[in-house]
Parts: structure tokens; sequence; C-alpha cells
């Protein structure tokens, strides 16, 4: 997980609007309606949106009880399924690179503590972890991408385990990652290729397919490596979060972050280059665990659809959105777990779940979704689309569209971010004519917890001309299927 601040003045200037409007939960005085327009140009092509943009990422160490990745746990199954028939499962994170494979005969390698870390001895691997892993695939038809330890200096025990997850996923097996983050503990890009290097002959050697760099937040790595190794990999990876949990707000999270997608444009136009798709393999809102009243609340839908869309828009593949249980994660972490106690069903299950996980809960209390799902599962209806161009007009307010073409339908996404201000959006370029089926995305306030939902909600009409207008209430989002 990510662990350095980063663009703090582009932040604060994007902050200055929200900041005027939200006073922690207090979200000001009713605003007039912005008056918004957003003008499709249906003459145009953008990128095509990838079936698994929807993807998950979760700790190596939720492999530790065979009964969470299960093909009969079945709740689980369920939710996978719901978010997205065609996702990719990573498994990873920093326990990846504290893990030792328990079914390796060969000489156990001497684990070194990370500095300042709390563990001593290495987790383990169990078969039966990785045997109960290969059913959840198939029982989810998601793709699975794995990660092995590079931090413990081993290639062969990394290729014995590689060569038994392909043996048990079969072709669900996408790729083999090497490390996780090695940009936390290599000093530079030129020590992490040597470390990488011995590794990936061997995975290479032995016909397995492999991706990376799987950095955290540096960009020339996913570049450097790209130049270097584009032909040995299946695509390039790399992390994101916003910020560090502590530093973590609803309208910090909301303002966007548009350095950063300056950066995605730098990596695609290398993965052009080598025709190599690109994945976001961890991300969230905030590293560090996510924050609490801010990862795991409506304004977390709202972020995420929009943080998906605005990646698809540039050409991103998937978006792994991590998560897992409390403990997987507060492990990860070097922490204890503490999670509340008491309260309702929802709330117990809630406990259950590190702090920006899209889903809740436990085999024995059952799942849930968070917050977080629902805008998940808006963006995916984007999935096999062209994106179409358009010009928009915010209006003065937080607020964001997209549209592609999927087939013979055009859709639509308005997602108003803002805190204070309806918006009524002007909608031209529509087919002239066409009837929309409307969703919309929404929830009481910024801050729920619950009674947040992506539901239908009617029909609307373009007329002779290919024009509407929509009102897309202040936190709140709205998407149409135009036929």
């Amino acid at each position: 997980m990510v662990n350095k601040s980063r663009r703090n003045l582009l932040k604060a200037a994007a902050l200055l609007p929200l900041a005027a409007a939200c006073d922690g939960l207090v979200w000001g005085a009713e605003g007039s309606a912005a008056q918004a327009s957003f003008a499709l140009d249906m003459t145009g092509s953008g990128r095509r949106v990838d079936t698994s943009l929807a993807s998950l990422s979760y700790e190596t160490l939720e492999l530790s009880d065979p009964t969470f990745f299960a093909a009969d746990n079945h709740g689980l199954v369920r939710l996978f399924r719901e978010m997205n028939p065609h996702g990719v499962l990573r498994i990873g994170g920093n326990t990846s690179d504290d893990t030792v494979w328990g079914g390796y005969k060969g000489k156990m390698p001497t684990y070194v503590p990370r500095r300042h870390g709390k563990l001593l001895q290495p987790h383990v691997l169990k078969p039966e972890g990785l045997e109960a892993l290969a059913g959840f695939v198939r029982a989810t038809g998601w793709k699975l991408v794995f990660g092995v330890n590079l931090r413990i200096g081993s290639p062969e025990m990394a290729l014995d385990l590689a060569q038994t997850v392909q043996h048990l996923v079969g072709d669900q097996l996408l790729s083999i990652q090497i490390g996780n983050e090695a940009n936390n503990y290599e000093h530079d890009y030129a020590e992490f290729d040597a470390a990488w290097v011995p590794y990936a002959k061997v995975l290479h050697a032995a016909g397995l397919p492999i991706a990376g760099p799987d950095t955290g937040a540096n960009t020339d790595w996913v570049i450097e490596y790209a130049k270097r190794h584009a032909r040995e990999n299946v695509f390039l990876s790399r992390h994101y979060y916003r910020e560090a949990a502590e530093n973590g707000s609803i309208p910090d999270m909301l303002a966007g972050d548009p350095g950063f997608f300056g950066e995605v444009e730098q990596i695609m136009r290398v993965a052009d280059q080598y025709a190599l798709p690109f994945r976001i393999s961890e991300g969230n809102s905030y590293y560090n665990g996510g924050r609490d009243g801010t990862s795991n609340v409506f304004a977390s839908a709202l972020w995420g659809a929009d943080f998906m869309l605005a990646l698809a828009q540039r050409g991103v593949a998937g978006m792994h959105f991590h998560g897992g249980t409390l403990l997987s994660v507060e492990t990860s972490l070097g922490r204890v777990a503490k999670a509340p106690t008491g309260g309702d069903i929802v709330a117990q299950r809630d406990a259950q779940a590190s702090r920006y996980s899209a889903i809740a809960g436990s085999r024995a209390l059952g799942y849930q979704q968070r917050p977080l799902f629902h805008g998940i599962t808006l963006a995916q209806r984007f999935a096999g689309a062209q994106m179409l161009p358009g010009q928009l007009d915010a209006g003065g307010a937080n607020l964001t569209a997209y549209a592609a073409k999927q087939g013979d339908a055009v859709l639509v996404a308005m997602i108003n971010k803002d805190a204070q201000r309806d918006a009524s959006v002007a909608l031209s370029g529509l087919p002239h004519g066409a009837k929309g089926e409307l969703m919309r995305l929404r929830a009481p306030a910024l801050d729920s917890r619950r009674d947040v939902s992506f539901a239908a909600d009617g029909h609307v009409s373009a007329d002779a001309g290919g024009a509407c207008r929509i009102a897309v209430p202040k936190a709140s989002a709205a998407w149409v299927r135009w036929a």
C-alpha cells in the first residue's frame, strides 16, 4: 500500500470549492441548481471499456482461511458475480512479500522481518488454501492474478508456488506478479530489476504468464519496466491510493486527482506502444486501510464510479479495488485488528471488513454490499462499450459526465459529487427521439453507511433534435441507457 503523500499542491487547489461548502459533515446552505450541459459527439470514438474493468484485490493472508475463498462460500460468490461476471481477482498485497509456500520441498529461504516491522516469522501458505481458491475462481468465473514473494529472494520457491497455482487454476490464471510495491524495499528501479530478473527467467522458462511491476506510486518504474520487459508481460500494473487514511476526508476524496490521470496518460502511451493492457492492480481511496466515515460511506460510491470511468476513458483495462477482512488488512499493516462489537446484523457484518472494502461480512454472518459496491456496479455497466467524446460544462458544480456506445445503445453517466448544488444537465447529440432507461445512484447523505441504492428510476426521452434535460441532485449520480 502506497506510503507517501502525493501532489499536495494540486490537491489543495482542487479542494477549495468543496472546502467552502463543507465543514466536517455540515454541507452548507441549499444552493440554486447548476445549469450544466453535456454535448455528445456521436461521430467520434474513444477507448473500448474492458469487460474486466470492475475487479478486486485481496491480501495473500486471506488464503489462510480455506473457507473464505471457497466454491461453497455462496454469499461471497454471488456478490462477485453480481459485481462483474468477468472480473479479475488479484491475490497479493503486503502479505504476499511476507508469505512462504508451505508446499515447497526445497530449502526454505530465510525470512528477514521488515524494517520497523512486527512480524518476526513469515505467514505460511498451505496447499488447502490454494485448492479452495481454485474452486472459488471456477465458481465465480473470474480470472486470477497471483503475487509471489520477491522480498525473500527465492526464485525457486516462487516457481514452485506459481506452478502449483497454474496447475490448480488452469486457463483462469491471467498472470503471476513478482513482488508487491518493491519500491518500499528496493532502493531504486535498478535494484528492483536486478532482483526481479532471476524470478522472471525461471517463470518465463516454465511457460508462466507474467505481469508487473506492481509498484506503488512509481509511474517512472512502470515506464522503465515496459521498455525493458514488455515482451515478457501480459499487462502492465501499478497501484493507486489518493492519500494516507489519516489525511482523508469526504471533501478530499470527492475533489478528484487530475495529477494522477496525467500519470495514467503517460503510462498508456507506453502501453499502447507495446500493445499491452494496463491495470491498477491494487488501489482504493486511502492507504493504511482506508478511513472510517469516508472510505466506507456513500461518498465512496460516487468517487468509485467517477474514478473507474475516468480510468476507462483513458484506456485502463481494470481497476482492482483492494479490500477483504479487517484482520487481513490490519495484519498486512503490522497492526492488531480491533473491530467494534455489538449492533444489528448489518453493523456486525460491517465490522468484519476493512474500512475500504466493497464487500463486508463473513461466512457465518453472511455478506453485504458496502456503498462502494454500488458505484462499482454503475461504472461496470459500461463494460464492452466504446467511449464517446463529449463536451461538459459543469455549470460550476462538482459534476462529471461520460458517454459510450454499447452495441445499438448509447450510455450516459452523470456524477454529481457536489455537496451543496443540484445540477440540471442539458444533454445534446443523442439519437433523435431516443428512449432512455434511467437508473440513479443515491443515499440519504454523503456520509450514509446504509440505504444506498443503484436502482431503476423510470424512463426519459430525447426530443426530435436529440436533446433532453435530466436533474442530477447533489450527492447522487444518474445512468441512462438510450435505445
